[in-house]
């Protein structure tokens, strides 16, 4: 067609309609940047090449999406990257409203052989997708969005005006194509900032400066011998939200992955992630311009989230999801409210250094203090330094037979308190920086760490290190058990186990990636391992973390959906190696065992490896 055939009026209607969409558009997208902008912190440019390949994996490839989720995945695929094909077929379409067109006819022939087949790619993902969402809608979607269903219709319209215009048409007929085509993308402009559509454009900046690791909690600085201002100035910070977090909430695509797996949430609780941690914020945000609206957050929600990152992991538009960190500190440090299940656990961390107020063991005592010429300081973990778990006493007793038998020395350290990870996870920033300076000491003139705790080494070598330098290496002791059984230095043989399975501790997946190595130790020792329905770093929460061990909720139902899995894998034994997990899978599982079976053996990866020492 020949632009010829637009007269003066039709280009000024289009040019004023574009102007509008256009400005509707910036002004949507720069109210959200101005907002994002006022958040604390700064936006991390390290790792930039990483970064980059992240963005072309996870937006470009769609690897993320469709690996959670293949056929949905798949068919947003075919939508987003038919809309990619359609870039310069878009831009050539306006161009000859306004003026000519930028291809040639043999160019604009040869490449409609190509976007005509993604038309209709575009066309059966779009009417997938919306029939997922609006006729077999799944629970996590939440409540129906008439934005969304417009928008798919706009699509589906969309590529049908654009072949029904690549036929043989008459002027007229092809005109009013044309204008219908041009109508419909001016209105998806001004629908994009106004809908959960926004992460088109938001996305694969939330992807790039997304955290490498987990947890990606803000550090909380106390100087404990600081002044009353800088306190409140502390204080004060504690109620906003950093840029990524803004920058999260805007880019939500409400697609409730979060949700289905929260363990929280799938345990009966009323924690909803995408709605108590992301949704309920996105308003109040834009409404007050402001990023101090933490306070808007459910509270309740936030004590029931046991910060297993598994939100986090499973968010296809890179979101940190989790926000009960800043719950917990706000009610603790701002409002000092804290839950009367945790007050004694607060006074015990402060009084004695431990979770229990406990005093020195024995069993503590039983083991060497480390010295300069030991290859690793062993952290108990309070568990084991006061001896107050007979099973986990047992599995540190193994792994230190297991040490003696590879050679390998080792002490423990005099002075050791409570790395600090119920303060820490429930809001008690000022206990944590207690113990947190009272370890980092003890360690000073340590090279190498190592525990049977995920929940410590996460604090010892990653929190820690969020606050100043540390000189140490942590390990856990299924890195190590896994190294020495690799490099021969201890021999295995299969014992009789019967079926094993092995349940991932959250903080070992997902916030250490320790994956392999557990399942090298037990499979040296058994050859009938099989892995549950969620495994590795898509593995369910026992129930324990966030310092939920805490609240003695043991009639909740957390740490009965994971137990459920283990029965239904038909294990005979299930092995973990966290002293949190071990005693939920022994909670648990008593209460699911069917009648006339056998029990499940709970056991750590040290206890199956030692049981098997040649």
């Amino acid at each position: 067609m020949s632009p010829a055939h637009f007269s003066i009026i039709e280009k000024v209607i289009l040019a004023g309609l574009t102007l509008i969409a256009l400005g509707s558009f910036s002004y949507e997208i720069l109210r959200r940047v101005f907002i994002i902008q006022k958040g604390l912190g700064l936006f991390p440019f390290d790792r930039f090449g990483e970064r980059l390949f992240r963005v072309f994996r996870e937006v470009l490839l769609h690897e993320k999406v469709i690996r959670e989720r293949p056929f949905p995945g798949l068919m947003h695929a075919l939508v987003f990257w038919g809309f990619l094909v359609f870039g310069l077929v878009t831009i050539d379409h306006f161009a000859i409203g306004f003026y000519k067109p930028i291809m040639s006819d043999s160019v604009h022939h040869a490449y409609s052989k190509i976007v005509i087949p993604f038309a209709v790619f575009v066309i059966f993902g779009i009417l997938s997708l919306a029939y997922r969402r609006f006729i077999s809608r799944p629970e996590a979607l939440g409540k129906t969005s008439m934005t969304s269903g417009l928008v798919a219709v706009f699509i589906v319209v969309l590529m049908v005006t654009y072949i029904y215009g690549e036929t043989d048409l008459s002027p007229f007929v092809w005109k009013i194509n044309w204008w219908i085509h041009s109508i419909l993308i001016l209105a998806f402009l001004f629908l994009i900032p106004r809908s959960k559509h926004l992460h088109l454009v938001l996305a694969p900046f939330n992807i790039f400066f997304r955290s490498f690791d987990q947890p990606d909690h803000t550090p909380v600085h106390i100087d404990l011998e600081g002044d009353e201002d800088e306190l409140d100035t502390m204080l004060n910070d504690l109620i906003k939200l950093t840029k990524n977090q803004a920058l999260d909430i805007f880019s939500c695509v409400e697609c409730g992955r979060c949700t289905d797996v929260c363990p929280a949430n799938r345990g009966g609780g009323i924690l909803d992630p995408k709605y108590h941690f992301i949704m309920d914020l996105r308003d109040p945000l834009l409404e007050e311009r402001d990023v101090a609206v933490l306070d808007k957050i459910n509270v309740e929600a936030g004590w029931e989230c046991t910060t297993c990152q598994a939100c986090t992991e499973v968010c296809p538009v890179g979101n940190h999801v989790e926000k009960s960190d800043e719950i917990r500190r706000l009610e603790v440090l701002v409002e000092g409210r804290v839950p009367q299940e945790y007050q004694k656990l607060f006074t015990n961390l402060q009084e004695t250094g431990n979770t229990e107020g406990a005093s020195s063991s024995s069993f503590a005592d039983s083991f060497p203090v480390f010295t300069a010429d030991k290859e690793y300081v062993l952290w108990l973990g309070c568990f084991a330094r006061h001896g107050l778990d007979p099973n986990f006493n047992n599995s540190v007793e193994n792994f230190t037979k297991i040490l003696d038998v590879a050679g390998v020395t080792y002490g423990v350290l005099a002075e050791e308190q409570c790395s600090g990870d119920p303060a820490n996870r429930l809001g008690d920033k000022l206990t944590y920086t207690m113990l947190r300076e009272h370890n980092m000491e003890q360690l000073s003139k340590t090279k190498k760490v190592v525990t049977l705790c995920p929940h410590c080494a996460v604090n010892l070598g990653k929190e820690y290190g969020k606050y100043s330098s540390i000189s140490y290496t942590v390990e856990h002791h299924t890195q190590v058990i896994g190294r020495l059984i690799d490099e021969g230095k201890i021999k295995v043989q299969m014992g009789e186990s019967g079926k094993v399975t092995y349940h991932d501790p959250c903080n070992l997946s997902r916030m250490l990636d320790i994956v392999d190595e557990p399942r090298t130790a037990i499979q040296a020792a058994t050859s009938n391992f099989q892995e549950m329905e969620e495994s590795g770093r898509d593995t369910l929460c026992c129930g324990a973390g966030g310092a939920l061990w805490w609240k003695k909720e043991t009639q909740g139902r957390t740490h009965l959906v994971r137990a459920e899995q283990v029965i239904e894998s038909e294990a005979d034994t299930v092995v973990t190696g966290c002293n949190f997990c071990y005693g939920m899978m022994k909670q648990g599982l008593g209460p699911m065992t069917p009648e006339g079976r056998a029990d499940v053996v709970v056991k750590d990866v040290a206890d199956i490896v030692a049981d098997n020492l040649v």
